[in-house]
């Protein structure tokens, strides 16, 4: 990315809108829109359990440069959570009305091209970026329609399959592009995402690929990362203490990926 691209105009809105709750929450995020003519194409990006951060931003930095709208939302304010592993919402579940309303104020909007807009998420987003690419869990809001593409950061891969709610299989027709680190203690085996995808048959195994960044904990590419929690989901179910740190040169390889896979598939 050149120091030009960077510097592309990108507006910045603080917006809000619904979720799709039966009793709907209001829902805050952070709206940016390249410059340019034209309807363009969109991600959504969901935080993790710690709530919004500047990893989030980070990622839209590329994107934007790339010509994509971004829309970062707060998922926690609505709720009132303060964050954490004891302020986080009894299950994932819970959020993916937020998730498609989300998807439905992006379509509606003016800069958009509603037929182009793709999902990633980290920790607790990336296990809702990832279950919205089951039939099961889209079709209750958008059926017969879905995101472009989905892009899960370490979404706590041993849970699929296992966990009620966690059911993975039955995929819509989209790429999904599964990123993990090497040390993420959430799961203690890099080929967890491996072993799933060798489940699947083999029409769905074919949307996934795979990506294990080497020498990467938890929240890799949040910048300046460097805690042990206790989570009580980590270590395959077992809890016990994770550690969350920084790996900067995973962090940028990270960056160009999401704005290659966005930009091949959509």
């Amino acid at each position: 990315m050149t120091t030009e691209e960077l510097k592309m105009p990108v507006s910045l809105h603080y917006v809000a809108f619904p979720s799709l709750h039966e009793v709907p929450l209001t829902i805050a995020g952070r709206l940016r829109v390249p410059s340019g003519e034209g309807k363009k194409p969109a991600v959504l990006l969901l935080h993790g359990t710690a709530g919004p951060s500047a990893r989030e931003g980070g990622y839209a930095d590329g994107l934007n440069a790339a010509g994509f709208v971004t829309l970062e939302l707060d998922q926690w304010a609505a709720r009132g959570s303060t964050g954490g592993v004891a302020g986080r919402p009894k299950t994932v579940l819970e959020t993916l009305p937020d998730v498609y309303g989300a998807r439905a104020y992006l379509a509606a909007h003016a800069a958009v091209d509603a037929s182009r807009i793709g999902v990633m998420g980290f920790s607790f987003g990336g296990i809702a970026s990832m279950l919205a690419a089951t039939h099961l869990r889209n079709d209750v809001f958008l059926k017969g329609d879905h995101f472009k593409a989905h892009m899960p950061f370490y979404p706590i891969g041993w849970a699929y399959n296992k966990v009620p709610g966690f059911e993975f299989g039955d995929l819509v027709d989209a790429p999904v592009m599964i990123v993990t680190g090497a040390l993420d203690q959430y799961d203690n085996d890099p080929h967890v995402m491996e072993k799933l995808v060798a489940t699947l048959d083999a029409r769905d195994a074919a949307k996934i690929t795979l990506k294990v960044m080497d020498n990467s904990h938890h929240c890799f590419d949040m910048p300046g990362a460097d805690v042990v929690v206790n989570d009580p989901f980590s270590h395959q179910g077992k809890g016990g203490e994770v550690t969350m740190r920084c790996n900067e040169a995973a962090m940028a390889d990270a960056h160009q990926l999401v704005v290659k896979f966005f930009s091949d598939v959509m």
